[in-house]
C-alpha cells in the first residue's frame, strides 16, 4: 500500500469512528428511526459534522451538509442515506446537489424503502460510494432499528435486579430492595435507551411502580409504558395510571376480558392461552405503534415467558452482593431448560459498581 493510500485509509477509519460517536448522541431519542452520524472532510480536515438528534428532526446528512459550499469533499455516514420522501426530502439528492465526491458508509439501510437504493442513486450520479467500514460497530449501535426493520418486532431486552445467587425476591416474595440504591438509579436510567418499558400485572400489584423516567440526562424523553393485564382487572388506583401525558400507557389484555371495560384509550386485546397472553401478538401490536425497542422489567413470570418463547435479544442483570436463597424466591428463569438448550449470552460485559455489578449481553451477536 502506498503512503498516500495508507493515509487515506487512516483518515477513513478516523472520520468514521467520529461519525459513530456522533450517532450515539441520539440514543433513546430517534426511534423508530436509526441513530446516524455524518462527517464531511477533505485533505484530512473536518469541514462539517452532524447527527440525527431525535425523531422528526433533520437527518444527519442535512445537519452536516447544509452549510457546505465547496464541492469535492468526502462524506462519512454510519448508515446508507435515504432515497425516498418521508418526513424530509431524500438525503441522497442533497448529497448529489452538494457535489460530494466520495461517500463512505458503514452499512446499508434495511428499510425496504432504502435497502441499496440510496447507494445506487449516488453511484448513478457518478459519486464514488463505498460500504462496509466499521459495519459491525454500526450494526451494534443500531441493533434496535435493525431488528425492528428485519423482523417486524421491537428489539427486546430483559432486565432484572437480582441477588448474587440470582433471586429477584426473598422467600416471602418481597423485592424491596434486592439491589442497593446506586444499582437502582442505573436501572431506572436504562429505561431511557428504549422506546417502551413493560411490566406484568403481578409486578404492578405488588410493587405499584410508576415505570417513568426520572434520572438526569433524559429530560424531554417520552417513554411508552406497557402493562400486561390478561384479565383486565388492574385497579385504576395503581400509580402506573398516572403521568400519561409524557409517559403514555398501553394495557394488553386477553380477548376473553374485552367485556370487563377499557382501562384507557390504549387498551389492546390479544389472544391468550394457558400460558398467558400471546407475546408475538403483543410485540406485533407494539411494532405497529412505532415501538422499535422494549425493556421488559418483570416480574419473574413475565421474563420467564420471554425466555421460554425465545422472544428476546439482550439481557441486563443488576447483581447485588447479597445471597438471598429460598426455594420460593422468584428468579428470572424459573421454568428452566436442559443444558443442551440453555441460552448463552454473547458479548458479555461486566460493569462493577458500589454494592454490586451489571451484566449485559446478547442472545446472539447483533449487527
Amino acid at each position: 500500500m502506498s503512503a498516500a493510500r495508507g493515509r487515506m485509509a487512516g483518515d477513513d477509519l478516523r472520520f468514521m469512528k467520529m461519525a459513530l460517536r456522533l450517532a450515539r448522541r441520539g440514543l433513546g431519542y430517534t426511534e423508530p428511526n436509526p441513530m446516524v452520524g455524518a462527517v464531511v472532510a477533505r485533505d484530512g480536515r473536518v469541514l462539517a459534522a452532524g447527527f440525527h438528534a431525535r425523531f422528526g428532526a433533520a437527518h444527519a446528512e442535512t445537519m452536516a451538509l447544509e452549510r457546505l459550499a465547496a464541492p469535492g469533499a468526502t462524506l462519512y455516514l454510519t448508515l446508507e442515506p435515504c432515497s425516498h420522501f418521508g418526513k424530509t426530502p431524500p438525503c441522497a439528492d442533497l448529497i448529489i446537489r452538494k457535489k460530494v465526491r466520495r461517500v463512505v458508509m458503514a452499512m446499508l439501510d434495511p428499510n425496504p424503502l432504502v435497502n441499496g437504493a440510496g447507494l445506487a442513486r449516488l453511484r448513478a450520479a457518478g459519486i464514488q460510494a463505498e460500504v462496509g467500514l466499521c459495519g459491525a460497530e454500526a450494526g451494534r449501535l443500531n441493533r434496535h432499528y435493525l431488528t425492528f426493520m428485519r423482523t417486524g418486532r421491537p428489539w427486546v431486552t430483559l432486565h432484572a435486579g437480582v441477588s448474587l445467587d440470582g433471586k429477584m425476591t426473598d422467600r416471602e416474595g418481597r423485592s424491596r430492595w434486592v439491589t442497593p440504591s446506586e444499582l437502582r438509579r442505573c436501572s431506572h436510567s436504562l429505561r431511557g435507551e428504549f422506546s417502551a418499558v413493560m411490566a406484568g400485572s403481578g409486578t404492578v400489584l405488588a410493587d405499584d411502580p410508576l415505570l417513568t423516567l426520572r434520572e438526569p440526562g433524559w429530560e424531554g424523553k417520552t417513554l411508552l409504558r406497557v402493562v400486561l393485564d390478561a384479565g383486565a382487572a388492574l385497579p385504576r388506583e395503581r400509580r402506573v395510571f398516572r403521568a400519561r401525558e409524557r409517559f403514555p400507557l398501553v394495557v394488553f389484555s386477553g380477548l376473553a376480558a374485552a367485556g370487563n371495560g377499557r382501562k384507557g384509550e390504549r387498551h389492546v386485546f390479544v389472544p391468550a392461552d394457558g400460558e398467558g397472553l400471546n407475546l408475538d401478538a403483543v410485540l406485533k401490536a407494539l411494532a405497529g405503534m412505532g415501538i422499535a425497542s422494549l425493556l421488559v422489567e418483570g416480574g419473574g413470570r413475565l421474563i420467564d415467558s420471554f425466555l421460554r418463547r425465545g422472544l428476546w435479544d439482550e439481557a441486563v442483570f443488576f447483581y447485588s452482593g447479597r445471597i438471598v436463597g429460598g426455594r420460593d424466591a422468584v428468579q428470572p428463569f424459573a421454568s428452566g431448560t436442559c443444558l443442551d438448550a440453555a441460552p448463552e449470552l454473547a458479548g458479555r460485559h461486566w460493569t462493577p459498581l458500589a454494592g454490586g455489578a451489571i451484566l449485559r449481553g446478547y442472545r446472539c451477536s447483533p449487527g
